[in-house]
Formats: C-alpha cells, sequence, structure tokens
C-alpha cells in the first residue's frame, strides 16, 4: 500500500518543478525517480486536433487512483534497476484505455516495477489524451469519441510523446545506466497503437524493439508495411526449403511481441490481422494468443496462462538482444 500510495502522489505532483530533479523513493532494488516533462518547454501545438476540449480541462485521477484523464503535459517516469543486475535493455511504457484515460497501474507502474526487478529499465509514459470537459462520464465520452472521431486519430499527440521519451531515454542513457541501442516500447490496447506506431517513424528514430500487447495501429488505413527482406536474386528456387536465408531489408521493423487473448472482443480480429499482414510481408513476430483473459487483463493475476505474458515478453526481449 506504501508503494502504491507513493507512485500515486508522485502522478498527483506531475506538474511540479520537481520533474527535473532526480529525487527519488527507492523500494528493495527498484529505484523509483520522480516524473520529468517529456517536453520542458511545452508539449507541440495541438491546434485543429479533434481530441482538445471547447473548455480548459484539468489533469485527474479517478476509479481510486487507477486511472488518470485529462493528460495534457505529457510525463515520462523511470523505474531504475539495481545496477548489479541492470542488463542495459530499457523500456517505455505506454498504458492503455481508448486514448481517452489511462490504465497508470495495472498497465504502467506495475510492469515498469516488475521489469525494473528483473534488471530492465522501465518508463511509464504518461502520453497527452483526448480531453473530457466537466461533467462528461465514461461512457458519454466513449460514446462521443466513436461518432465524432475516426480510429487513430486519439493517438496522434501520444504517438508524438512517445516518439521524444524516446529520444529522452537514448539522449540520458549514461545517466541512467543503460544502453542507447537497447531502448524499445511496450504498449497496452491503446498504448500499443501508439508502439505499434513509433516502428514507422524514420529509421534512426525507431524503437530497439515494440511489443503490442491487445494492441496495434488503429487507423482507418494501416500504415505500409516494408518488405522485411530484398528480394532474392533471380533464378532463386521457388520452395522455401531450398532458399538461402534472406537478406534483411534496410528499412525493415524492430523485432516485434504480439500478445492477446482469444476471447478479446475489443480487437480480436484486428490484431490477427496486424500479424497476418507482417508475416505475409515477411516478418515473424513473436505472437501469444492465449485462450482466455477478455481485454485489459494487464499485469493482474487471474488464474490463467495470460499471467505469463511478462516472462515471456522478458524472455524475448533477452533473446532478441543476445542475438544482436
Amino acid at each position: 500500500m506504501k508503494i502504491l500510495l507513493t507512485v500515486t502522489a508522485l502522478l498527483l505532483t506531475a506538474v511540479q518543478p520537481a520533474w527535473a530533479s532526480d529525487a527519488a523513493e527507492t523500494s528493495g532494488a527498484v529505484q523509483v525517480l520522480a516524473p520529468l516533462p517529456v517536453w520542458p518547454d511545452g508539449a507541440p501545438s495541438m491546434a485543429g486536433w479533434p481530441g482538445l476540449a471547447e473548455v480548459p480541462v484539468k489533469e485527474e485521477l479517478r476509479a481510486e487512483g487507477e486511472q488518470v484523464w485529462n493528460v495534457t503535459v505529457p510525463t515520462l517516469q523511470p523505474f531504475l534497476p539495481d545496477p548489479d543486475r541492470a542488463s542495459g535493455a530499457a523500456v517505455i511504457i505506454a498504458p492503455g484505455g481508448g486514448f481517452r484515460l489511462l490504465g497508470i497501474h495495472h498497465e504502467g507502474t506495475r510492469v515498469a516495477r516488475w521489469l525494473a526487478e528483473r534488471g530492465v529499465a522501465a518508463f511509464v509514459l504518461k502520453y497527452r489524451l483526448i480531453q473530457s470537459p466537466p461533467g462528461e462520464t465514461n461512457e458519454q465520452m466513449r460514446q462521443r469519441v466513436l461518432e465524432t472521431m475516426e480510429p487513430g486519430i486519439g493517438g496522434v499527440p501520444g504517438v508524438e510523446d512517445a516518439s521524444e521519451a524516446l529520444r529522452i531515454v537514448r539522449d540520458n542513457a549514461a545517466r541512467w545506466q543503460i544502453d542507447p541501442k537497447k531502448a524499445g516500447i511496450i504498449g497496452f490496447s491503446a498504448g500499443g497503437h501508439i508502439a505499434a506506431m513509433t516502428m514507422f517513424a524514420d529509421i534512426e528514430k525507431r524503437p530497439a524493439f515494440a511489443a503490442m500487447i491487445y494492441g496495434m495501429p488503429f487507423g482507418v488505413v494501416m500504415p505500409d508495411i516494408p518488405a522485411a527482406n530484398l528480394p532474392y536474386p533471380e533464378g532463386t528456387p521457388s520452395e522455401p526449403w531450398l532458399q538461402p536465408k534472406a537478406t534483411p531489408a534496410p528499412d525493415r521493423l524492430p523485432p516485434m511481441f504480439l500478445a492477446m487473448a482469444q476471447d478479446d472482443l475489443a480487437v480480436g480480429t484486428t490484431f490477427r490481422s496486424f500479424y497476418d499482414q507482417l508475416f505475409t510481408s515477411g516478418y515473424r513476430p513473436e505472437m501469444h494468443l492465449y485462450a482466455r483473459g477478455g481485454h485489459a487483463f494487464g499485469m493482474v493475476k487471474h488464474d490463467i496462462t495470460a499471467d505469463l505474458w511478462p516472462q515471456q515478453f522478458l524472455a524475448w526481449v533477452e533473446m532478441i538482444l543476445a542475438d544482436d
């Protein structure tokens, strides 16, 4: 309870000047730093973006501190491992919530602490959200967004925040004892869109790896997926078992980890379709389809196989980074 209250307190003070400091709370082997501003000089203009409210809004916590609403000032909170256990890997964590709210703990801080305890530096991204005017309920907002905004538009500022967060992590690699070439991103639901879209940035700005947990690009039009490999030379046998090892294309997307429950009614069909498109383009993502779990199982124990995703994700990260 003390840890949860401390993290909640940090979130409540996220608009204080203490952002710029390294004031820290140490819990066991994990060092939790105060949130840092993603844009110290102010976030880029969102003029014309349909997610803006007509009246000023204020960031707030709901659902007993489990949800964050009306984020207008994005932050990045570091969870750093014991230096003796640090692997050099780093993961930016983008919680989900339909671009309307953030499941800040079960898809954010708890994931970060778990990873940091196992040697991976983790950074919880509190990205900008669609704004909700005073008095609007969750259901009213959900209906409004569905009726007035095209899929994916709500995540435009969040993708911008994630790309800048990745730059911050890499620029502070020495300070946080990480390898800038081992900095990736993981996202849940809407955060999966955020994570996925960072892969389509300019090559030098892409994450080293990306994980999408019950989330993927949500736009009306899927981004063009570049071929994973260069074409085989003319005369190469058409039989896969006779072909030589493929040559990776210079603009191929980074390694990907995908996970969802097959009883997920929110993204089940489109999630699998995204995997199929990746496979057709020559990619071989790590893919986990759990029998049960529904949507947004996150970092909550349900006594089902979906509970194993954190261990499987960590094992995959260790594998792909060892391959490099």
